[in-house]
């Protein structure tokens, strides 16, 4: 029987954090293909398109730690994304860049806590890609926004119904789209 490797605090919040992205890719890019599918009439390639838009924006923050998804969805939409508790982006100094320096505790509580911000980056990064793409302003935006919500709430929050919903009506795999490497950046 193979010896089990303890993990850290830190390495344990680090995955879980890591699973819940992978969870609410799986949800969001879905609903997000679906809802441009049903309701804004966009075929495979203009969908495809609008997803690696995203990983380019989701890229683009990532390597700028003065940059806020959700702040920069505000500024470019109007949309102000919150999370499932209804807090503001504003309100929390690890979204904003602007937490000292952290214990090792504090960093474990941190990155528990920013489970609850996964979906609303992702959401807001939908939104920047579809401003940025195909220029959704504040009304489609908030439109949009809310039949990703219903489509999402229509297949219960359910990753693998959602993916398979997805390829069924849209014909794109999602976990293929926002895992595969691009040019000059590493996934």
């Amino acid at each position: 029987m193979a010896k089990r490797k303890h993990r850290t605090a830190y390495q344990k919040a680090t995955a879980d954090l890591e699973a819940e992205m992978h969870r609410q890719c799986a949800i969001l890019y879905s609903a997000t293909a679906l809802a441009l599918h049903r309701h804004w009439n966009k075929k495979k390639d203009a969908i495809t398109r609008l997803l690696d838009v995203s990983g380019e924006v989701w890229h683009a923050c990532a390597t700028d730690n003065t940059k806020s998804m959700i702040e920069m969805c505000y500024k470019e939409t109007g949309i102000e994304v919150q999370n499932e508790r209804g807090e503001s982006w504003e309100n929390i100094a690890y979204l904003n860049n602007s937490y000292p320096q952290m214990t090792n505790a504090q960093y474990v509580y941190m990155r528990m806590r920013q489970k609850s911000w996964i979906a609303p980056q992702i959401m807001a990064c939908m939104m920047v890609s579809l401003h940025r793409k195909y220029g959704f302003g504040y009304d489609r935006c908030a439109k949009i926004y809310g039949q990703i919500d219903m489509i999402r709430t229509e297949y219960n929050l359910d990753p693998d119904k959602l993916r398979e919903a997805c390829r069924e009506e849209t014909h794109i795999d999602v976990h293929e789209v926002y895992t595969r490497p691009r040019e000059g950046k590493v996934v």
